[in-house]
């Protein structure tokens, strides 16, 4: 009997806090993977920052730590971490461009600013340029080169990240820091303290129900475009079949958002895998 291979440091570093992307990754070609887990692993490391760091410069000097690390890398000096290195060969052979890494690091500023969207606009922003690029990042690492394929591919990241939202409505309320746009909020009388202490009230069903409403309308959407991706690129776009069954377990739980059968929900592995195997998401 053969051992089981035992997984790099990204890959395990992606299992264990990313477990949905870990798990559609390994529906890429297998010599494709290590790259996925290593883009993968650097998303982690930059959008944990807020949560690494007691005070707002702190956080500012973190990112501004991977910004210089980047820099470095394009001049061929490689700093001794474990998902520097990996991140570094991918820099180098062409594989990803270091401004779109950028781009993952600058749009976590907004976490440090410790401040609501002011509106839908605001926070779809906010996700475009976190879930949506590096669900293009993946696909173009997957063999994209085309503008449809990425198009899609930013469809679904983004109709994931707008359901990740949802998901981290109680981590992020235990740490008092709220995503929802504002708006949205006042729209339906919901007050700060009724997320911070997870009141399940009619208002906040409402809310929820309706944000959760966008987020499946983003799916249907991103489905449309899924023929403008080809099946080798697949999966960058297959978090959306969890994002759809997550949506599935808050409506029946009355789209509480704090209910226990939407926050532990686990991604629906048999469905991923029918979906992948049918080349659809």
């Amino acid at each position: 009997m053969t051992d089981t291979p035992k997984l790099s440091y990204c890959a395990d570093y992606v299992r264990r806090n990313d477990k949905d992307r870990f798990l559609c990754s390994l529906f890429a070609a297998p010599e494709k993977r290590e790259g996925l887990f290593t883009l993968y692993a650097f998303n982690q490391e930059v959008s944990k920052t807020r949560e690494m760091v007691s005070e707002t410069m702190l956080g500012h000097i973190r990112l501004q730590w991977w910004r210089d690390t980047l820099a470095e890398i394009e001049q061929g000096k490689i700093r001794k971490h474990e998902v520097v290195e990996p991140l570094s060969v991918l820099i180098q052979s062409g594989q990803i461009e270091p401004r779109d890494l950028e781009i993952l690091i600058a749009a976590r500023e907004f976490d440090l600013a410790d401040k609501a969207p002011a509106n839908q606009a605001e926070l779809d922003h906010y996700i475009d340029q976190t879930s949506g690029h590096l669900a293009v990042m993946a696909a173009e690492l997957l063999g994209v080169t085309d503008n449809d394929a990425r198009h899609a591919a930013r469809l679904a990241g983004n109709a994931y990240g707008l359901v990740g939202i949802l998901r981290a409505m109680v981590f992020h309320g235990r740490a008092k820091r709220l995503y929802l746009p504002q708006d949205r909020m006042e729209k339906h009388g919901v007050g700060q303290g009724d997320i911070f202490e997870f009141r399940k009230t009619d208002v906040v069903k409402s809310l929820t129900r309706e944000i959760a409403d966008l987020a499946q309308d983003r799916i249907v959407e991103a489905r449309k475009f899924r023929k403008k991706l080809p099946s080798n690129a697949l999966a960058a776009a297959l978090p959306v079949v969890l994002a759809d069954g997550y949506l599935r377990k808050l409506a029946k739980a009355g789209f509480d958002p704090f209910s226990a059968e939407f926050g532990l929900a686990r991604p629906a592995s048999f469905r991923l895998t029918v979906k992948a195997m049918l080349h659809r998401y």
